[in-house]
This record gives C-alpha cells, sequence and structure tokens, in this order.
C-alpha cells in the first residue's frame, strides 16, 4: 500500500499554529515520525483564507519538508495557485491532492496536469455534492478517470477517492464506499484507489476502531493508497495483516518481514 502521511495539515491546531508561528522544529518533528512510522508521502496543506496567506504557507512548507526528509510530496490545497506553487517546487514527482468533477475545482486545476508530471487524486465529489451510494460513485468514477486521461494522465498515475463519509449520519454510508471500491478495481484494475479512511468515524467513541475496520475492508475490496496518520498504534500492523489476508502478500513474507524489522510492535 502506498501511504501518504496526513499530518502537516492547516485544519489540525498544532501545525496551523507551527505555520503562523513560522516553527521549523514542529513540522520537522511531524515529518519526520511520519516517514519513520512508513509514509512513502508527506501530504502538505497550508489552508488560509488570508489573501496570498496559502501560497506563502505551501512555499514554506515544501521547502522545510524536503530539507529534511526524501520522501516526495502531496499538495493539497483548493487554491489553484497554491496547488501550482508546491508542485513547481516539488523535487521529486509529487502528487496533487486533489481533483473533483466540482466545476470550481476542475476548470482551476486540470491544465495543471498537463503543465507539470504528477499523480493525482480524483475525489468522486461533483456539483450535486457527496456522492450517494456506490453507483453514484462509480458513475463520478466513470467520468472523472475519462476527463483525467484525456488531460494526459495514465491510468497507473490515478488515485479515486471514493469519499469515505460518516456512518454515524448515514448507516448505509460504510457499506455504499466499500461496495464502491470493490467496483472500481473491477472496473479499472490499473487505476489506484484510496482516501481517508478516518471521516467514516466523525462523531463517534473510540474512532480509532471504527477506522481499523474500514480500513481493513477496504484494503480487501481493492484500496491500495492510505492517506492516514502511520503514526496511529496498529495502523501499520492492520494494513500488513489486511494485505496477507486479502491474498495480496506472496507467502505472506511482507507480513513477516514487517515483524522482523519491528514494524508490528
Amino acid at each position: 500500500m502506498i501511504i501518504i502521511g496526513e499530518k502537516i495539515n492547516a485544519t489540525r491546531k498544532l501545525i496551523a499554529a507551527a505555520l503562523e508561528a513560522r516553527d521549523t522544529k514542529r513540522i520537522v518533528q511531524t515529518a519526520h515520525q511520519q516517514v519513520q512510522a512508513g509514509a512513502h508521502y508527506l501530504d502538505i496543506n497550508g489552508g488560509d483564507p488570508r489573501p496570498g496567506k496559502e501560497v506563502q504557507n505551501i512555499t514554506w512548507l515544501a521547502e522545510i519538508v524536503q530539507a529534511h526528509t526524501d520522501v516526495p510530496l502531496c499538495i493539497d490545497s483548493a487554491d489553484p495557485q497554491a496547488v501550482k506553487t508546491g508542485l513547481s517546487l516539488a523535487k521529486k514527482r509529487p502528487i496533487l491532492n486533489s481533483i473533483s468533477l466540482e466545476s470550481a475545482r476542475l476548470g482551476p486545476l486540470l491544465p495543471l496536469l498537463k503543465e507539470f508530471d504528477c499523480m493525482v487524486i480524483g475525489l468522486l465529489m461533483s456539483d450535486r455534492g457527496a456522492p450517494t451510494g456506490a453507483e453514484d460513485r462509480l458513475r463520478n468514477a466513470a467520468e472523472l478517470i475519462g476527463k483525467l486521461t484525456a488531460a494526459g494522465r495514465k491510468l497507473g498515475d490515478i488515485i479515486i477517492d471514493p469519499c469515505f463519509l460518516a456512518i454515524a449520519t448515514d448507516a448505509a454510508s460504510g457499506r455504499g464506499v466499500i461496495d464502491a471500491v470493490a467496483a472500481i478495481r473491477k472496473e479499472w484494475p490499473e487505476v489506484h484507489i484510496g482516501g481517508g479512511c478516518s471521516n467514516a468515524s466523525f462523531g463517534l467513541p473510540k474512532r480509532k476502531y471504527i477506522n481499523l475496520a474500514v480500513l481493513t475492508q477496504a484494503i480487501y475490496h481493492g484500496m491500495d493508497v492510505g492517506l492516514i496518520d502511520p503514526t496511529v498504534p496498529d495502523v501499520i500492523a492492520t494494513i500488513y495483516a489486511a494485505e496477507a489476508a486479502a491474498g495480496k502478500d506472496e507467502f505472506c513474507m511482507n507480513y513477516v518481514r514487517a515483524e522482523r524489522e519491528g514494524k508490528l510492535a
């Protein structure tokens, strides 16, 4: 599984404070912790409503994170100029997080795929809002994949985020997204699938257990990218175990190797 470390995000209070104070130590510590826990990419989000501030934030984050780690960046922003700035500063092939079918997002961001060599996360949101079930997600996936390939992305460069929604407000949303993962995997075997499973547990106590349950089922049905916090206890062990149980780990060699390397502790 491709693991994208999600913690360097301005929606988190500690990161927002670090951005405001230009606290290099906090950002570097967070980046190192995620990489050491198993992150293959680091998501950076410098969201700020003040004019021009998000571009400044993404510039600072890109420079700091790349100066102290050797993993590629995942540029996370709804601001086209901030995305462009982040992609232009990337020293290794980055991920653009994310494009959706929402016209306000699709129009400004799609041209960047012709300008920069990057992978891209396609979020299955549209102008109608969040998808409501597996069939809705499959329709959105077909439309979005068509637009992304037309812009020059190969199927293997596309990560479809099926929209993990809170199960506390809609009991069917958990099953809907898992069924969608299976359907997308069947229809487009080369496309990557993944997103933030933790959204499913929003509003519930002991969120970790819901997150791990959703993660396990999604892996079994074809999810191969996780936008997660790899430092959360048991999450990395769960990924190795789920891949082994799903037949995605020949002779369970990755699982055994992870144990030898202390990754299952």
